[in-house]
């Protein structure tokens, strides 16, 4: 923009300058950090705080996130544009696409972030109702409406959805609850349970643990791979954890691991490219379970 067009600008809001005012406050402005450049057609901002290859990384975690509905998307997208100037703005939302993707039905996931996180502030407990969606695909209360009173700890993203990670002081134990299925959340005038427990939790290792938050067993497991699996056993488990070569055509891993339902679908789905050898118990549930499922076919 010229000088000119600054002042004309300005003058629309009420605010009367000239141009060495103008030439001025822009020499301010860069001594503050702003990258402005300056030739013969005006001035311009170079750099922004978020550029556009940055903006398109947070658009894209957007429109692909389930927890987060279709209005809310839209809603959340349209502010990030803000960001960039009219040019880059438009160029973004050419390419955005939130229309017949999987999205969460619950509108109350905004509110229900804000209550967990206002708890985890006041270092309070919440009481809550906890859904679980039926074929009309209504959220309808569990345990018969009993009220969960949980000790917020974290909140964690998983396989797609937004988890709250608290200690049940009445069980002794650490839990975790989808976000989207709260309902009639209360923030408790108690204080938080679980601290110690909390700080003896390794946050990263605990999904890896947990196969789609499915709740279970825990167990260390000895597993037999294919050569070509260390990409997804990686993929997987991360880049900490012990694989060592079994012969030329296979590698063992040693991993802990949450044995459920889940766990023997994700093996399940590698078929013969993976086999369990340790603990026993494990393998003989993983065996009762195709079994199962072979004669229910």
């Amino acid at each position: 923009m010229s000088a000119n067009y600054l002042a004309e600008r300005l003058k629309s809001y009420g605010i009367v300058c000239e141009r060495k005012t103008i030439y001025k406050d822009l020499e301010e402005l860069s001594d503050f950090g702003f990258d402005i450049i300056r030739d013969r057609k005006g001035a311009y901002l170079a750099t922004r705080q978020f550029e556009l290859p940055e903006l398109k990384l947070l658009v894209d975690a957007v429109q692909s996130s389930r927890f987060i509905t279709e209005r809310k998307s839209e809603e959340l997208i349209s502010k990030l544009s803000k960001l960039l100037c009219k040019y880059d703005a438009n160029s973004l939302k050419r390419q955005v696409i939130v229309k017949n993707r999987i999205k969460s039905m619950n509108e109350s996931i905004y509110y229900n972030v804000d209550a967990v996180f206002e708890a985890m502030n006041k270092n309070c407990m919440i009481s809550f109702r906890y859904g679980i969606w039926n074929a009309e695909k209504k959220l309808e209360c569990k345990r018969e409406g009993k009220l969960y009173r949980i000790s917020p700890w974290y909140m964690q993203w998983e396989n797609e959805k937004y988890y709250l990670i608290g200690y049940d002081g009445q069980a002794r134990r650490i839990k975790h609850f989808r976000i989207d299925k709260l309902m009639q959340i209360q923030i408790l005038s108690e204080k938080r349970q679980g601290k110690e427990e909390f700080g003896k939790l390794d946050m990263a290792a605990y999904g890896k643990q947990h196969f789609s938050m499915f709740q279970g067993k825990m167990a260390s497991v000895t597993l037999l791979f294919d050569k070509d699996m260390a990409g997804v056993v990686l993929d997987r488990f991360g880049q900490d954890v012990w694989m060592h070569k079994e012969d030329e055509q296979h590698f063992r891993v040693v991993a802990d691991v949450v044995v459920s339902s889940q766990f023997f679908g994700w093996l399940s789905g590698l078929g013969t490219k993976v086999h369990v050898l340790e603990p026993v118990w494990v393998r003989e549930q993983y065996q009762k379970l195709l079994r199962s499922i072979l004669d229910d076919i």
